[in-house]
């Protein structure tokens, strides 16, 4: 699955790249009130395979870095579980148990929601807001996936990210252009059994993702699982 690069709002990019990679990590999310209401509580989740995408950015432009996207990817989806697991939350890999085989039915069903996610993505990215009307959805093609039926949600995991050559920040530094790499990760959950979607949830940081993703992204992900009130961390705080 292919994702392009997304555009923030101006404010929101003109602050990512002012800021010092020592910085906390700009976050937030939008959910639909049947998350915040409790009338869906998040406690089960089955994992979509992350898909990370970084690209190298030098004096001359752009190239991919293929190799190190892969190990990103992998990367952020174990950061993503872990702190879905500390929030109480049980997860399952979409795609069966890692070493075992994947029929040919359900890689069918993996690409199929792949490209339903790559095609409303963007209007996602642009109206979030539009989550609390009950306006995008993947269908109940989800629940083709066998483990969505022990699960609450569909977890898509997107990174993007830049990385800036010394020289390129250097120039950015003088002429006041980009002088951060910088990099998001995107959270996107759906219903396991409509395909609604049901939160969105989206984090910048600078320069800390390139070595140490944990570091970037841990903090910023257990305040929006906190806000969202999901898992059982969030339910006993509740309680008590």
């Amino acid at each position: 699955m292919k994702f392009g690069y997304r555009v923030y709002p101006a404010i929101m990019a003109a602050f990512v790249l002012s800021v010092p990679a020592a910085a906390i990590t700009p976050s937030w999310s939008y959910e639909s009130p049947k998350v915040t209401s409790g009338e869906i509580h998040i406690l089960n989740a089955c994992m979509m395979p992350a898909e990370g995408k970084l690209q190298k950015l030098g004096m001359k432009g752009g190239e991919g870095m293929s190799k190190e996207s892969d190990d990103w990817s992998t990367e952020l989806q174990s950061i993503v579980e872990s702190h879905l697991k500390a929030a109480g939350v049980q997860t399952e890999p979409a795609g069966g148990a890692p070493g075992s085989a994947t029929s040919d039915e359900l890689r069918q069903v993996l690409l199929q929601l792949q490209e339903k996610y790559a095609s409303i993505s963007a209007k996602i990215d642009r109206k979030p807001k539009e989550i609390g009307k009950s306006r995008f959805t993947l269908g109940d093609d989800v629940a083709l996936l066998p483990c969505t039926a022990n699960a609450n949600v569909l977890i898509f995991v997107e990174g993007q990210g830049q990385v800036l050559t010394g020289g390129k920040k250097a120039f950015g530094i003088l002429l006041a252009g980009p002088s951060a790499s910088t990099a998001t990760l995107i959270l996107t959950m759906a219903d396991a059994k409509t395909g609604e979607i049901l939160a969105f949830v989206r984090m910048v940081n600078a320069d800390k993702f390139v070595n140490d993703s944990e570091k970037a992204f841990g903090k910023a992900l257990d305040k929006q699982f906190n806000k969202m009130k999901i898992g059982t961390t969030a339910e006993n705080k509740k309680k008590h």
